[in-house]
């Protein structure tokens, strides 16, 4: 399967996104387009403390009017390392460094729209800063049993994707 792109056209460029619309030729021949959200990448990290909680953060996200819970995350830096990333993420947000931090996988956010590929990492071994998050960031840190968390999705506490997936990801 392949959709050739005829025409691609920006639509909007801003200072995280950027939206095109594309103009493509479809397999059976019929022409079409698709909308697409371009994104820069991000990372996300699980952390891991001492005693084997795991560290959410909670903040407000206009988008959806809501404050929820999630693991910390964040934009990728213009020739940043992933690794690198992960673990100024982890200490802006959290207030944590972390000894030892470990690629687990990266996934598709929203393919249907978006370019936006999200690296997630175990961070182990942590060691408590001070968080020092964007001052556009009001965050909240919930130390949380792994359990309670793993609870906290059944019961729709926690609602985003990459949050549940990181969670997940700590399950033996």
């Amino acid at each position: 399967m392949f959709e050739k792109t005829i025409k691609s056209t920006r639509i909007y460029k801003g200072r995280m996104l950027g939206l095109r619309d594309d103009e493509v030729e479809l397999s059976n021949g019929k022409i079409s387009h698709r909308e697409i959200c371009e994104h820069p990448g991000a990372v996300a990290i699980v952390p891991i403390t001492n005693d084997g909680k795991i560290i959410l953060i909670r903040q407000f996200r206009k988008p959806i009017e809501e404050a929820i819970y999630e693991i910390p995350a964040g934009l990728i830096n213009k020739g940043e390392e992933l690794k690198d990333a992960a673990a100024r993420e982890l200490e802006e947000e959290t207030g944590y460094k972390a000894n030892k931090i470990e690629f687990a996988l990266t996934v598709y956010t929203s393919p249907g729209y978006s370019t936006e590929k999200l690296h997630i990492f175990i961070a182990r071994d942590l060691v408590a800063t001070k968080n020092n998050p964007d001052e556009d960031e009001n965050i909240e840190v919930a130390i949380t049993p792994i359990e309670t968390a793993l609870q906290m999705i059944k019961n729709g506490e926690i609602k985003d994707g990459k949050t549940i997936v990181g969670i997940n990801l700590t399950r033996k």
